[in-house]
């Protein structure tokens, strides 16, 4: 039995720069600076589809290549020794234990003039974040309207394009609703559909399923199996793993589910920011029609 195929990785993500954490599995150093506590690096969570920030001390298992990134990423991060003339001075003595705790932990923990320790920044987590955005008290302050842009693209969202030929209008709505309910039950956050159009060309419908908290390749694949394996064409990515479809045709291979309710051709798509118009959907067929 072969294993299930892996979704590819965005094209910005160096597949050698790996490393794995104990909540949530593989991720990847990522270039670039968050700039938020000292230490803290992009990487990308392939279990869950989004960007995000580690420190040192949550890093596992990684290669080799993301040990020495690591190295000079915390060497280039090393905050700057307190102005002194004199070594011996408690605050330069306190930078440097301090320094020597940063290259080992990823983690700065602050000193004031005396010396002595003072209270560290809170970090900010995975949890923290939703689709690589961080959702923190600052973005409480946005307008309701550009808080809900910022929760729409950073959303996976679960649409099915349905087929039914030699049907009136009506009934390929039964049947797309049908399919919708099947993969909201398996795929999404609810039952599903929060939305189905009225047919195009009498027989295909859209149907917006709702939202998940998979990345696109997961809740392709969960879509495919509440629908039945046969009969679909090999799942793919557009824009890098923001968005995933799989298309099913009923001559490629016997499908009794999908048969029986009479469809010829399925369309599944899930991404970040999939809204309710299908003309929104990356390359899609809807477009102009």
């Amino acid at each position: 039995m072969s294993s299930p195929a892996r979704p590819p990785l965005p094209p910005d993500v160096d597949p050698q720069l790996w490393f794995d954490t104990a909540q949530c599995g593989r991720h990847y150093l990522l270039d670039g600076n968050p700039h938020t506590s000292a230490g803290r690096m992009l990487a990308y969570c392939a279990e869950l589809g989004i960007r995000t920030r580690v420190s040192k001390g949550e890093i596992g298992v990684c290669s080799e290549q993301t040990r020495y990134f690591v190295r000079g990423f915390l060497s280039g991060n090393e905050l700057a020794p307190p102005e002194s003339g004199d070594g011996a001075e408690a605050a330069y003595l306190a930078w440097r234990e301090a320094a020597a705790r940063f290259r080992d932990s990823g983690s700065w923990i602050d000193i004031d003039a005396a010396g002595d320790i003072a209270t560290a920044p809170a970090e900010d987590t995975e949890a923290d974040t939703d689709g690589g955005v961080v959702i923190g008290a600052g973005a409480e302050e946005l307008p309701d309207e550009l808080r809900a842009l910022v929760r729409e693209q950073a959303t996976v969202r679960v649409a099915l394009v349905v087929d039914v030929p030699n049907s009136d209008a009506d009934r390929a709505v039964e049947v797309a609703t049908t399919l919708a309910e099947r993969v909201g039950r398996r795929t999404c956050d609810g039952p599903g559909p929060v939305e189905v159009s009225r047919p195009v060309s009498i027989t295909r419908v859209y149907a917006l399923v709702g939202v998940t908290g998979h990345r696109p390749w997961v809740a392709v694949q969960t879509a495919m199996t509440a629908l039945g394996r046969s009969g679909w064409a090999t799942a793919t990515a557009v824009e890098g793993e923001q968005y995933v479809t799989a298309e099913f045709q009923a001559h490629r291979k016997l499908n009794r589910g999908l048969d029986a309710l009479g469809v010829s051709a399925v369309e599944i798509h899930a991404g970040y920011g999939l809204g309710h118009d299908p003309s929104r959907t990356p390359d899609s067929r809807w477009q102009g029609e």
